[in-house]
């Protein structure tokens, strides 16, 4: 069929031109449009990038994600280099933290132990020694620096940081800040802390503490905790901060 239509088409194009020379149509000459006066367009301002976030507006965002919130749970991985034999000590486990001043840190994998903290007082097991010790943090410089640490990233009160370290900006989005410590007596055990952030930015998603070099280290030894399964406002319970063992 489709043959037929174009064979009848072929057919009579030379009769339709035919036709059209023996009946010739008047031409009218094309009307002449007035040209159009050129306008002036006016002229696209340039427009100025926006404006990188401050230190301040970053704080003060992550910290109004955080301040709903009640109580913040999920595990951890950590991974422990010891820049002294350049190698890897690999850890996991789960931590709790309750507002203002819980926390629970809790050791699963490759060995078992458990540090609580409420306020400035806590108590920690371990299945090495198999029993339950008190402590307070001020009775430990070291330790009182990586709770008080835990309490302002899970309190989420990212402003004060500027009081102890001198915060820089590494990632814009989705968030990843630098501390640098301040105070001599944190110098000694921490060189710089690097924080990551959910795209949100209501979640921490890795902290890195640097030690500070030794004599005869090439590079910095670090711990590096990445946090997985969190959750949030979930009704973290009061016995979670207790040991009876």
């Amino acid at each position: 069929m489709k043959r037929i239509a174009l064979a009848l088409l072929a057919a009579l194009l030379p009769v339709l031109a035919v036709a059209a020379q023996d009946n010739p149509q008047p031409q009218n000459p094309p009307e002449e449009k007035p040209q159009e006066q050129p306008k002036d367009t006016p002229k696209e301002e340039p427009k100025d990038p926006p404006k990188a976030e401050t230190v301040d507006e970053f704080l003060k965002r992550i910290e109004d994600a955080h301040k709903e919130h009640k109580d913040f749970q999920g595990k951890f991985e950590q991974v422990k280099y010891v820049a002294l034999f350049g190698d890897e000590i690999k850890s996991s486990g789960r931590f709790a933290f309750k507002k203002p001043d819980h926390v629970r840190w809790e050791y699963t994998q490759p060995h078992k132990s458990v540090l609580v903290v409420t306020g400035d007082s806590g108590k920690k097991w371990s299945e090495a020694t198999g029993r339950v010790e008190a402590f307070n943090l001020g009775d430990d410089r070291g330790l009182d620096a990586v709770v008080k640490q835990l309490f302002t990233w899970f309190k989420g009160e990212f402003t004060k940081l500027k009081d102890d370290y001198d915060v820089t900006i590494l990632e814009a989005k989705p968030g990843k800040l630098k501390l640098t410590p301040k105070k001599d007596v944190v110098k000694k055990f921490i060189a710089a802390i690097e924080v990551a952030f959910a795209e949100k930015g209501d979640q921490i998603t890795s902290v890195k503490i640097i030690e500070p070099m030794q004599e005869g280290d090439e590079e910095a030894g670090y711990t590096l905790y990445t946090f997985k399964d969190a959750e949030l406002d979930k009704g973290v319970a009061d016995s979670e901060f207790e040991l009876a063992r």
